[in-house]
């Protein structure tokens, strides 16, 4: 489909987003062609409509849903969403930051369908919790496993010490 009307630019897609919700925006920058704002999660799913609902933003495809554990360096988690407008051919990121200890984030999944099965693998593989979530259920892993793999904290059995079950090898007597 052909775009109606050429690209908004990062900075003015920017523009809009923060006339619409001030200080609800807590960043707004430019990365490899991308608008990138970082948004308060109580304005996330708003935001997210606004995107998608304003004609000149247009942002009508949900491109993908993932998290970033930034508790090594004494942060929490970051939620990363991008999207795209397939009638305007330009694209935005939305980061919302959780709680070190009990990361939650509203849903989009009613917003973008496609929402869904990403916000399913963040789940089970960050342990966010998507609120309002229709159906928070293990989508890759087994329902046995216990833990969440994409956690920096995760102890991975490469990392765990083990001992080796024969002799010394060199060892000349």
């Amino acid at each position: 489909m052909a775009s109606s009307r050429s690209p908004l630019s990062p900075p003015d897609i920017g523009e809009r987003i923060r006339a619409q919700f001030g200080s609800d925006v807590k960043s707004v920058d430019e990365v490899f062609g991308h608008a990138v704002a970082k948004v308060d999660p109580g304005r996330y799913r708003e935001i997210a409509s606004f995107l998608r609902d304003e004609p000149d933003l247009d942002f009508n495809f949900f491109d993908f849903l993932t998290a970033v554990d930034f508790r090594p360096k004494g942060g929490g988690f970051e939620v990363v969403t991008q999207v795209y407008s397939t009638r305007h051919n330009h694209s935005a990121r939305l980061k919302v930051e959780c709680d070190a200890d009990d990361p939650r984030c509203p849903t989009l999944e009613d917003v973008w369908p496609g929402a869904n099965w990403c916000e399913r693998e963040a789940w089970e593989l960050f342990g966010i919790v998507f609120e309002g979530h229709p159906h928070l259920v293990k989508l890759v892993l087994p329902e046995q496993f216990e833990g969440f793999p994409l956690r920096k904290d995760f102890p991975l059995m490469t990392r765990e010490v083990k001992p080796w079950p024969g002799e010394a090898e060199g060892v000349e007597e």
